[in-house]
Parts: structure tokens; sequence; C-alpha cells
């Protein structure tokens, strides 16, 4: 078995690891007002996998687009509809890691990320902590261009032109599937 080293006490073990949805969290944060205000939100529906396999990773996260919440129904509403998400056209945000690479104490995860009609290519710092379980615990941070995700919508300039998403994802070691007896 090899590990994808992320210094000598946090490696990331071979094996399929899950998101456990109960202790992770995604979200996104967007200056509003000319600057004045920051728009929170965190999506609520989503799960994902990441294999690791002597030191190649690859996983994807897939997120349900109308399970986003700001805080406020309106501004939900119109985040969900065409001038954005428009989840009725397409129900998921995707991220595809193509590859991590260990770097620095931590990880650097590529690859493509998919929102509405639009891909484009991402990169996100990540550092990882082992829990005492055998979980392991992901926390990233990266900046993406809203106008690059396709979501250009600006009434009178009012939102900022980037927007800051994060994620803390709880991973834990896939069950394996057992074969039916008989």
């Amino acid at each position: 078995m090899s590990d994808l080293q992320v210094g000598p006490e946090r490696p990331l073990r071979d094996g399929v690891w899950t998101i456990d949805p109960q202790h992770s969290e995604i979200g996104f944060a967007v200056k509003a007002m000319w600057g004045m205000a920051t728009v929170r939100g965190v999506f609520g529906a989503y799960d994902g996998t990441l294999s690791v396999r002597d030191g190649e990773a690859a996983g994807t996260l897939t997120i349900e687009a109308a399970s986003l919440d700001t805080g406020n129904r309106r501004r939900d509403r119109h985040l969900r509809s065409a001038d954005f998400f428009d989840v009725e056209r397409h129900q998921q945000v995707v991220f595809n890691a193509t590859s991590v690479t260990a770097l620095d104490g931590g990880l650097t995860v590529a690859g493509e990320l998919a929102v509405a009609s639009t891909r484009l290519p991402l990169e996100i710092r990540v550092n990882v902590e082992p829990a005492a379980d055998g979980a392991l615990r992901l926390k990233g941070t990266t900046t993406v261009s809203r106008t690059a995700a396709g979501l250009t919508w600006n009434w009178l300039g009012t939102i900022g032109g980037d927007a800051v998403l994060h994620a803390e994802l709880a991973l834990e070691r896939a069950r394996p599937v057992r074969a039916p007896e008989g």
C-alpha cells in the first residue's frame, strides 16, 4: 500500500474515501452592494468520493445546486434562476479532481469545475487533518471569477467579480460492497 504523503505525520492513504455530509460544509461568499456587504451561502446536499492508489488520486464532488441557502428565500430563488445557477436545466455543480499533489504540508487539488454550462479549471490548496478514528478532514478555500464560472448577471454592478469558495470535508473510508450470498 502506497501513501500520498502530506508531511510525515499526514498521509493520504490508499483507498476509496467518501464524504460524510453530517460533518462537512460547502459554501461560498460574494461581495455585494458595491462591496459593502458579503453574501454567504452553503449547499445542503452533496456527495463525493476520492480514490487514492499508488500515489495517484482522483475524485468527484457533486453538489445539488438547488440546495443552496443564503438565509434569504427571495435571494435563493433568484440564485436558482436562469440568471445564475439555472437549476431547472443544470441540477448539479460538479468538481472532478484529476490530480492531487502533496505540497508544503498540504495538498493541491486540481480539476475541472462545472457550473451550469460552464467548465473551468480549478486548483485548490487543501489542508489535511487526520482524525483519531481514521477519518480525514480536508479544508480548502479558493477564489473563482464569477464571470469565468458563467454567473454574469450583475444589476448595476452591485455584485463583486469574484466568489470565494470553501469546503470543509470529512472523509471516511468507503465501506466495501458485499456480494450477495448464495
